[in-house]
């Protein structure tokens, strides 16, 4: 089987991609984990894998057009193949995330309406007497 010959600015390109959505699959699967032992403090995670990810949108919408310029050349590449399975598979993660991530955030929700309304039942509760003082003179 031949193999496509690209340029050297697309082979770099494509390695690049392969690396963010590695770095994003490998993100994903350390949040997975920690949804699934319970951990509660996910928003550093979080706020990487949303970086990572416009990180990657960005560098794709310049691969795009490189993409688009080697036609149907870079399809039958090594690199390319290797590309589209990485992000096969932070899709099937994805989709597998999502439903857990949605189960966590319906329960916070839960939970801070209860707070709320907690909050709100404690606040009804009103000191009933004064805080009048008198003045205590005594005379010895």
């Amino acid at each position: 089987m031949s193999e496509s010959v690209l340029s050297l600015h697309l082979e770099e390109s494509l390695q690049r991609s392969i690396e963010q959505y590695q770095m994003i699959l490998d993100l994903m699967k350390q949040i997975t984990r920690a949804i699934s032992s319970s951990e509660a403090d996910l928003r550093d995670e979080v706020l990487k894998l949303g970086t990572l990810q416009q990180q990657a949108r960005d560098h794709d919408a310049k691969l795009l057009n490189a993409l688009r310029q080697a036609g149907h050349v870079a399809a039958g590449h090594p690199l390319f193949k290797q590309r589209l399975d990485l992000i096969g598979e932070v899709l099937t993660l994805n989709h597998l995330l999502l439903p857990k991530i949605n189960g966590m955030m319906a329960l916070i929700s839960h939970e801070l309406t209860g707070l709320k309304k907690g909050r709100s039942v404690l606040g009804g509760y009103k000191q009933t007497t004064h805080n009048q003082g008198r003045i205590v003179r005594s005379t010895v």
